[in-house]
């Protein structure tokens, strides 16, 4: 289960009291230069300094601020020691970026680049290869995709980060301090506040490509304009979209050309799915996110929303892509109640959801 709606929850907690929205973030946006503590090892905390553009401020003086580097930082009141107003500085570029993470990192690790990507690697540089070349036929395919649906993307404003551990026993150490026990049941992630994806290296690529893809298309997503971090996106929405592109075509022999194929393993989870679907089975799809934080719920919420993401870029496309543009203007840290959610679905389809729902059943079950 993909473990990054994790994080926006634990960042609305702390910006629970009441917040005021700083405004869109232009190139000409003004932020701040914040000194402050990062509590990161409360016994010995770290004192950074970063240029920063402020995305939301709460009433007390806390901070949702996005640095220079594309990392979010979430900065309470206690924590900052100097903030000084001047206007945001640009974003960083590939090379400022690949001198601060090999600061940031352990010794070891190297630098690999595609024209797209800074793949940051333990010396496995045949692996991080293979990887740069899946990501950069993603990026051609992503893009090329919603050029087709008459999407205008953005081009990504930071550096596209993977880090490429050596094996799982690296990348557990690295990734237990990111996303805490969750490391040990994923081989890959897309980080939300860090912007960087993480994975390692395995004995067979092919078996991985599936979460290679996956994980790099949320990267994508949050990146390009299509999505917003920390706003209110649904869930079925991210996983929806990350798995509408995942499919791996093992016939190519470039090992990926999957963009639209037929999910078989979320074809199969959907369709043992069908036989006890309750009626409401789409409205609490769409209301909240909670079927996707139960064990027992979550391969089937999974195995619906790919149903849901490629029956409706089949045969609602324009529809989609405008309740997807809907939501791309939505702002960190907004929530959405579960009946504005589903409204908001509703409008952009414009039939209601049990109309939409003989639709979707009725055309999956013809899906071979």
């Amino acid at each position: 289960m993909d473990f990054f709606v994790v994080v926006r929850r634990t960042v609305l907690i702390l910006f629970a009291s009441l917040m005021t929205w700083a405004g869109p973030v232009g190139p000409e946006a003004h932020g701040d230069v914040i000194t402050f503590n990062d509590g990161a090892d409360d016994s010995a905390p770290t004192e950074r300094t970063i240029d920063a553009e402020i995305l939301v401020e709460a009433a007390d003086g806390g901070v949702l601020a996005r640095c220079d580097a594309g990392k979010l930082w979430t900065i309470q009141p206690d924590m900052i020691v100097q903030r000084t107003k001047q206007p945001a500085g640009p974003p960083i570029d590939q090379e400022t970026m690949a001198r601060r993470m090999l600061d940031e990192l352990p010794k070891g690790f190297q630098v690999y680049r595609t024209a797209n990507y800074l793949l940051l690697h333990q010396g496995n540089e045949a692996y991080a290869r293979d990887c740069g070349v899946l990501f950069e036929q993603l990026h051609r395919g992503f893009f090329t995709y919603w050029k087709n649906q008459h999407v205008d993307l953005e081009e990504p404003r930071y550096p596209l980060v993977a880090l490429v551990l050596a094996n799982h026993d690296e990348f557990l150490k690295y990734a237990s301090q990111e996303i805490g026990e969750t490391a040990k049941s994923v081989i890959g992630y897309y980080h939300l506040e860090s912007n960087r994806m993480t994975t390692f290296r395995v004995p067979n690529i092919e078996r991985n490509i599936a979460t290679i893809i996956h994980e790099a298309t949320h990267q994508l997503a949050y990146n390009c304009g299509l999505q917003t971090r920390f706003a209110d996106n649904p869930m079925w929405v991210s996983e929806g979209l990350a798995m509408f592109f995942e499919s791996p075509d093992f016939s190519n022999p470039r090992g990926w050309r999957g963009i639209g194929r037929v999910n078989a393993v979320n074809l199969g989870r959907f369709r043992r799915y069908l036989s006890s679907r309750p009626a409401d089975s789409l409205a609490t799809l769409l209301s909240d996110d909670s079927r996707f934080r139960s064990v027992s719920t979550a391969e089937d919420a999974y195995g619906e929303s790919w149903a849901l993401t490629y029956f409706l870029l089949k045969t609602q496309r324009k529809e989609f892509v405008s309740y997807l543009q809907k939501l791309s203007e939505s702002k960190p840290l907004d929530e959405r109640t579960p009946r504005e959610r589903i409204e908001d679905f509703e409008s952009s389809m414009d039939m209601n959801l049990e109309q939409l729902d003989r639709k979707f059943v009725t055309y999956m079950r013809r899906v071979r």
